[in-house]
C-alpha cells in the first residue's frame, strides 16, 4: 500500500507523519526510513534534523546560515553525515523487515533524480510494507507517475480526521499481514 500525506508548505506534513510514527511506536510495529523534523528559529524555517525510524537515531540535515555580507538568509545547506544517515536509513536490506516505510520528503530533487531518489524503487519493491511518502501538493501528480503508484490513499495534512485515517490503514495493513 502506498500512502501519500500531502498539503502546501509548511501545512504540518512532517508533525503529522511524526505524530503517526508516535502512535505506531507504542504499538510495536516496525518502522524503517527517514522523518525530517523541522526546526524554527526567529517564526522562521530554520533547518531540518534527520531522524531514522529503525534506530530513532538524530542526526543534523540541514541549515540555513546568515550570509555575514549583508545579514541576509541564505538557502538550506545539507550536510554530508545527514545526508549519509538518510541513506544508510533508506537501505533496502535495513528496511526489508518493516512493516512501514515513510520516506520525508520526496520532492524536486527527486524527481530530477537526486537526494533519495536512488533508493525509492528499491524500498518500493519491499512487500507487504505500507509505504508512506510526504509530498508537497504542487508535486503530488508527477511523484504518482515517476514512480507508477496506480491507487495511492493520498491523505492531506489540514483534513481535521488525517492522524486517524493514517492510524486505521497503517494498523489495519499491520494485522492484515502478521
Amino acid at each position: 500500500m502506498q500512502i501519500i500525506i500531502t498539503g502546501d508548505v509548511q501545512s504540518g506534513k512532517s508533525t503529522l507523519a511524526a505524530g503517526l510514527v508516535k502512535f505506531l511506536e507504542k504499538r510495536g510495529v516496525a518502522m524503517a526510513g527517514i522523518l525530517a523534523i523541522g526546526l524554527w528559529k526567529d517564526d522562521q524555517r530554520h533547518g531540518f534534523d534527520l531522524v531514522d525510524l529503525k534506530t530513532c537515531e538524530k542526526t543534523p540535515l540541514a541549515r540555513r546560515r546568515i550570509d555575514p555580507a549583508d545579514g541576509s538568509i541564505t538557502p538550506f545547506q545539507f550536510f554530508d553525515t545527514g545526508m549519509a544517515a538518510g541513506e544508510k536509513a533508506l537501505d533496502a536490506a535495513r528496511c526489508h523487515n518493516a512493516s512501514v516505510i515513510m520516506v520525508d520528503e520526496v520532492g524536486k530533487l527527486e524527481l530530477k533524480g537526486k537526494g533519495w531518489a536512488p533508493f525509492l524503487d528499491s524500498l518500493l519493491a519491499i512487500e507487504p510494507a505500507v509505504h508512506i511518502w510526504i509530498v508537497r501538493e504542487s508535486l503530488v501528480a508527477e511523484v504518482c507517475r515517476r514512480w507508477q503508484f496506480q491507487t495511492p490513499v493520498i491523505v492531506r495534512a489540514d483534513d481535521g480526521d488525517s492522524l486517524e485515517r493514517l492510524k486505521a490503514l497503517c494498523i489495519k495493513e499491520h494485522h492484515n499481514d502478521n
